[in-house]
């Protein structure tokens, strides 16, 4: 369904015009997952970047979870094999968009977001990331290098990739203003932990920049594609309601669109399969058997934007687990659920959810 995306050329503009100020080579988005960043990024941002002189780079740090060094290597491997060959970058960056499109395919398959078995980037492997990003720097001319760095927040996972991150800082910082950089993230905590902690190789390196949620004008967008292409005439309403229900992601949203074109279902029917899927993918099932009672009591009351540490909440936990209602316990139940990706906390006393569905799905599962 590639025709179906929904451009946002004003956002991609927005984000183009801050690199051009000069205050900062390095931008960060951050949105929770299936929110359409990467294929924003792809096809949106890629194109109007390449118009404005960019040489624009993709690599995902997901592309091995245990390596994230090697989607660095592949994307800049790729890169130069297609300034070499003289092909249009255009095409490059079409070949990444395919093989998102395609692994996005794995619908029912949960992701996995941590490594299990984290690797080091070896010496050699970093003297090659140098070499290959100077290289590109030479054959890129008059163009500024655009990496755009999916994922990016991995690196704030586990202690094996600091070695990568200290070097990458080390490699930016040397091009400042001649290779820019787009980094995209997942997770509000670790992306907070990457860039925000005084500790870490990134501290105050990047401008944070909103991504916002699609609107009104994605489902008008939706609305007219269905009733001109395939004369199918859907309510408004209902659909803005269904896209609620899927947590406002564009690409849950394609899949019950798609589910609709192939079965002729009508749109209640579409949302409540997509939500199986969505808690599938999710793995919503074996987030909440591992998760300890209080901390389903906790993120609950986070989810409802309660004080987690108010005298309700604390008498509740008395009552319902076998822990104390004490502050401390509130506090490890915290830290738990943002080392899980479950929440964040990046303000005192303001935290996010970084899994909404989990919400609904904990109140109506029997676990």
């Amino acid at each position: 369904m590639n025709n179906w995306h929904f451009p946002r050329p004003q956002l991609a503009k927005h984000y183009l015009d801050i690199l051009a100020l000069g205050i900062s080579s390095n931008l960060a988005i951050i949105a929770p997952r299936r929110k359409g960043k990467t294929l924003f990024v792809l096809q949106d941002l890629s194109p109007l970047a390449q118009k404005n002189r960019y040489l624009p780079v993709y690599a995902s740090l997901w592309q091995n979870i245990n390596a994230p060094h090697e989607g660095l290597i592949l994307a800049l491997e790729d890169a130069i094999e297609a300034l070499d060959r003289r092909a249009p970058i255009s095409r490059l960056l079409k070949t990444k968009i395919k093989k998102t499109t395609v692994s996005n395919e794995l619908l029912g398959k949960m992701e996995v977001e941590f490594a299990d078995k984290a690797t080091k980037v070896t010496s050699k492997e970093l003297l090659l990331l140098e070499r290959m990003l100077t290289e590109l720097q030479k054959k890129a001319g008059k163009k500024t290098v655009l990496l755009l760095i999916d994922e990016v927040q991995h690196l704030a996972t586990s202690p094996l990739f600091d070695p990568l991150t200290h070097a990458l800082r080390t490699m930016l910082d040397k091009r400042q203003g001649c290779v820019k950089t787009i980094f995209t993230g997942s997770s509000r905590h670790y992306m907070n932990l990457l860039f925000n902690e005084s500790q870490s190789p990134f501290y105050h390196f990047v401008e944070t920049v909103p991504f916002p949620d699609l609107g009104e004008e994605f489902i008008d967008f939706i609305v007219i594609k269905l009733d001109q292409e395939h004369s199918i005439s859907i309510n408004q309403k209902s659909l803005s309601q269904a896209f609620d229900a899927i947590d406002q992601s564009p690409y849950w949203m394609m899949k019950l669109i798609a589910h609709i074109l192939t079965f002729g279902s009508d749109i209640n029917s579409a949302r409540e399969y997509i939500l199986e899927l969505l808690e599938a993918a999710e793995g919503f099932e074996g987030i909440a058997k591992r998760m300890k009672i209080i901390d389903r009591v906790v993120y609950l009351a986070l989810s409802e934007g309660h004080n987690p540490f108010s005298k309700e909440l604390l008498a509740k936990i008395d009552k319902e687990t076998s822990v104390k209602g004490i502050p401390s316990n509130i506090q490890r139940s915290i830290k738990r659920l943002a080392q899980q990706n479950l929440i964040s906390q990046i303000e005192k006393g303001r935290y996010y959810i970084e899994k909404p569905g989990l919400k609904r799905y904990l109140l109506e599962s029997k676990i």
